[in-house]
């Protein structure tokens, strides 16, 4: 009896020899993406920033500028711009530049931690002069807020944070780095995370863990994939044609089911490889993660398997070999309850038959 072979895609990159003789050696390498344009390191020096944080025996301000040497140690260089600045004298130490870690290095460096004594703290008001010089800023940002949270004068800087949030809305991700000493101030900088679509709210300490430091900088600057890199090699035919033919998992952003321009070289690739055997059938299957009611997933599983084959169709691959199956989320390969699960389950499968 005749086994079909399920063929996953993850960028339709091909993976295993085909039966006429090829070989196939695979290697492959991490491809980093930024998520954003241009960052801004935005520091509190206000008088409170002078006392001990928690038990470390450094002050806050010295804590807060360790937490971003050792951010801007992990950061990856992909072309982000990049500034300095502090409040409540708002004062620019990194001009907006393309991004360089000696550059920033230099700057945290050059900021003083013997702080006034007699200072108000209007964080609302630091926000209000930082927008100023985001509003010259294009695409999408990120802004990195150290502080412990305490404001005395000015404006709610949560009112001033919601006004930006409006303003510039998904291009705008506000993360926070704490070092409050009270439950007042660390709730306001949880607050002022949250409310941008995207804000990251960590403490300080924290990042003294490798792990939780790698996860921040990847949360706020990048996106990290895997890329199979894939030479085939012809070699004579000797044995009967096997019916199977491996590709990778092809996965979809979330409620997403457009063929991406990413997509595309592989797609080809993998439509070549179709053209040369016109005998097999293709079964297309559309799968998504659990998030959503059951109906809609079923749609959305419908919609990213017909993507592909309306690709394949308009891409030399009749229409009567191809047969489109929606799964929804009731085939999922991997956890749902983590996030690189319910996107490796964001996928489409191709099963072929001679």
């Amino acid at each position: 009896m005749r086994t079909k072979k399920l063929i996953p895609l993850l960028t339709l990159t091909l993976v295993a020899f085909m039966a006429m003789g090829s070989l196939a050696s695979a290697e492959s390498k991490i491809i980093l993406t930024p998520k954003v344009d241009a960052f801004a390191l935005f520091i509190d020096t206000s008088p409170s920033m002078a006392q001990s944080y928690k038990a470390t025996g450094a002050s806050k301000i010295v804590a807060g500028l360790n937490a971003l040497k050792q951010l801007n140690g992990v950061i990856p260089n992909l072309g982000y711009q990049s500034a300095l600045y502090t409040m409540p004298n708002f004062t620019t130490y990194s001009p907006k530049t393309t991004y360089n870690k000696s550059t920033i290095a230099k700057g945290l460096s050059s900021i003083s931690t013997d702080l006034p004594f007699f200072q108000s703290t209007p964080i609302g008001s630091g926000f209000t002069d930082l927008d100023k010089a985001l509003s010259t800023w294009k695409g999408k940002m990120a802004v990195i807020f150290v502080s412990d949270g305490l404001s005395n004068s000015g404006r709610n800087p949560a009112a001033i944070v919601s006004q930006l949030s409006k303003k510039y809305g998904d291009r705008l991700c506000l993360h926070t780095i704490s070092v409050a000493d009270t439950p007042e101030g660390s709730a306001v900088m949880k607050k002022l995370a949250s409310l941008t679509p995207c804000g990251i709210f960590v403490e300080a300490s924290s990042l003294s863990n490798k792990a939780v430091l790698d996860k921040f900088a990847q949360d706020v600057f990048y996106t990290q994939e895997e890329e199979l890199i894939v030479e085939i090699i012809p070699v004579p035919v000797v044995a009967p044609m096997q019916e199977k033919i491996v590709f990778r998992n092809l996965n979809f952003g979330f409620d997403k089911y457009q063929i991406t321009e990413e997509m595309e070289p592989s797609l080809v690739e993998g439509a070549a490889i179709l053209e040369s055997y016109p005998n097999l059938k293709v079964m297309i299957g559309g799968h998504t993660d659990s998030t959503g009611p059951e109906k809609y997933n079923q749609g959305l599983s419908m919609r990213r398997a017909e993507s592909v084959a309306n690709w394949m169709a308009k891409n030399g691959i009749p229409k009567d070999r191809i047969v489109v199956t929606g799964y929804g989320e009731m085939n999922p390969k991997y956890d749902n309850n983590t996030k690189e699960g319910r996107k490796l389950n964001r996928r489409v499968e191709i099963d072929v038959q001679e």
